[in-house]
């Protein structure tokens, strides 16, 4: 590829020349409120109409690698459709309930110092807000990416706080290398900051630019066909699912448009309050429209596209009807477990390279003697294992008493230990 067309694609990976290098380094000092403007967002799409052109155009923007439009729109999304909303928090808070730990790795694992060290990275990241962090980087689910600010205190030994960047604050360059977009329209690459300055989440169902690989793409149709027929259903009903009342008159008093007009105005109070009055010689007659049962296929339409929410965020059928008072455990069985796997695997090893390593090595000089874990082993199922300990048991086999207790977490009496 010639150089120039590298350079363009790629503009956003570092500066062209050492004297623009002086100039994006100069003021940023990588304190908190460098990062203020990004944090929330500047765009707002509450009152858009979303038409096929709008998605159109805003797809086509972030193909070349400006998302801002594309990211907006995802929140009023999540405004306007509970499914989505729904079904993204239960994809998220699946990924948060599972426990999480820093644990010592390599040569030095079982060394006091490398446990302790495990231990201090362990509370400074819990104290920096780890919890809240994983939480904004799980929006790379939706938009396909996600970055976070790192707040690091002097010399680089801990870590003050993350500032959450508002993902419709990120540019990509076409090679994906990600800048920031300033509220005056101007561009700061992250080339102009510490290397350790950012962690930056990305994930994608194709490879490529990330901006172009997140669920949104494929959510934003089954919103807008959802939607319009949602409009649809709604004139639907207002035509066909209120009867039509209809008064027969005498002639001279529909020739009198005194006396039709008080007719017709009390034939529409009396079609939404239930009450009317008109003359003594008019027959009121209410007539039913035919044909209501249309309204099936509306309902049949939501739940198509409604089930399509589900097997795309959560890769299964899995009803939010039951969501409320979920244990972790449950929340992570609506989620299909390849689905969690990955989405946990991914997360680990962001945190690991981004955060876990330099953290390390700016505090104790040393690397990979630490690792971020996430917990996402399917929680063992004891009732099963009961039964199997008791059906054993019954068969004359002898069970060890301190499986049972290591199994199923409770302290055994002597002697029924020494009967099993």
């Amino acid at each position: 590829m010639n150089k120039q067309v590298f350079d363009y694609l790629a503009r956003f990976k570092g500066p062209a020349e050492k004297n623009e290098t002086k100039k994006i380094i100069s003021g940023r000092t990588g304190a908190a409120e460098e990062f203020d403007e990004f944090l929330a967002s500047w765009i707002n799409h509450t009152n858009t109409k979303v038409t096929a052109s709008f998605i159109t155009d805003l797809l086509t923007g972030a193909d070349e690698g400006y998302p801002q439009e594309q990211a907006a729109l995802f929140q009023t999304i999540l405004e306007k459709d509970p499914v989505i909303a729904a079904h993204i928090q239960t994809r998220i808070f699946a990924v948060l309930a599972c426990d999480w730990s820093i644990n010592s790795t390599g040569k030095n694992s079982n060394s006091v110092s490398a446990k302790e060290k495990a231990a201090a990275l362990s509370a400074v990241l819990k104290k920096a807000g780890l919890y809240k962090l994983m939480k904004h980087l799980l929006d790379a689910i939706v938009t396909g990416y996600a970055g976070s600010a790192i707040i690091w205190e002097k010399g680089g030994a801990s870590i003050d706080a993350f500032r959450h960047i508002h993902p419709s604050n990120w540019i990509f360059d076409l090679a994906g290398n990600p800048a920031l977009l300033s509220t005056d329209g101007s561009v700061r690459p992250l080339a102009g900051y510490h290397p350790r300055q950012f962690i930056f989440h990305t994930q994608q169902l194709k490879p490529g630019m990330s901006s172009r690989g997140g669920l949104l793409r494929s959510l934003v149709w089954l919103y807008f066909f959802k939607h319009y027929a949602l409009r649809d259903m709604s004139r639907y009903f207002e035509r066909f699912g209120i009867p039509f009342v209809m008064a027969k008159i005498s002639k001279d008093d529909f020739e009198n448009d005194t006396i039709k007009g008080r007719i017709l105005n009390s034939l529409s109070k009396m079609g939404s309050d239930g009450a009317g009055v008109v003359t003594r010689d008019s027959e009121i007659d209410v007539i039913s429209t035919a044909g209501q049962s249309g309204s099936a296929a509306f309902h049949e339409w939501f739940n198509y596209i409604d089930n399509a929410y589900a097997l795309l965020i959560l890769g299964q059928l899995a009803t939010s009807k039951e969501a409320s008072g979920l244990s972790k455990g449950q929340i992570q069985e609506n989620v299909r477990h390849d689905l969690l796997e990955a989405d946990c695997r991914g997360l680990m090893e962001t945190v690991n390279t981004q955060l876990v390593n330099p953290l390390e090595e700016f505090k104790y000089g040393s690397s990979g003697e630490c690792e971020f874990l996430l917990s996402f082993e399917p929680r063992e199922d004891l009732k099963e294992k009961a039964e199997i300990v008791k059906l054993l048991s019954e068969s004359g086999f002898v069970i060890d008493g301190k499986y049972i207790e290591k199994t199923f977490k409770m302290p055994l009496e002597k002697n029924i230990s020494e009967k099993l």
